[in-house]
């Protein structure tokens, strides 16, 4: 008689958090209220750091942040700035697992659809349910 015997189901083992969040954001008093507000709610992140644009993220996702929240419209002070959806194209390239929120006051539902289907992101109105509705996608995150 043979006897097989099976192997153990493979574990997904899940990234190790690293605290860190980035908030791209181009109005700085928008970015300074929303990290308030997550600091306020999540006094034990390590971390929460804003850019002005895309571009500086990119070159610090080696910190290897857990959520980057990220606006569409990146270009209201430098005109040369990529969009957001175009920074979470690169993000998805480099950091395929990280956890994206775009938070945006973007009508236009066919970017609205890529960014949540073809980027496996978080969309998020801007409005005055905005930051709560972050704050909900972050604990639901952790």
């Amino acid at each position: 008689m043979i006897f097989l015997k099976r192997s153990a189901p493979a574990v997904q083992i899940a990234p190790e958090r690293t605290g860190i969040i980035f908030i791209v954001e181009d109005n700085p008093m928008y970015a300074k209220a929303l990290e308030s507000s997550i600091r306020a709610s999540f006094p034990e992140m390590a971390q929460v750091k804003t850019f002005p644009v895309g571009e500086t993220c990119l070159l610090d996702l080696r910190r290897n942040p857990d959520v980057i929240i990220i606006d569409y419209f990146l270009d209201s002070k430098y005109d040369d700035a990529e969009t957001g959806l175009e920074i979470i194209r690169q993000i998805r390239d480099e950091k395929p697992d990280v956890n994206i929120i775009v938070l945006s006051s973007q009508s236009e539902i066919d970017v609205v659809v890529e960014a949540v289907e073809k980027y496996n992101c978080s969309y998020v109105k801007k409005d005055e349910e905005a930051f709560y509705k972050v704050e909900m996608l972050i604990a639901n995150m952790y």
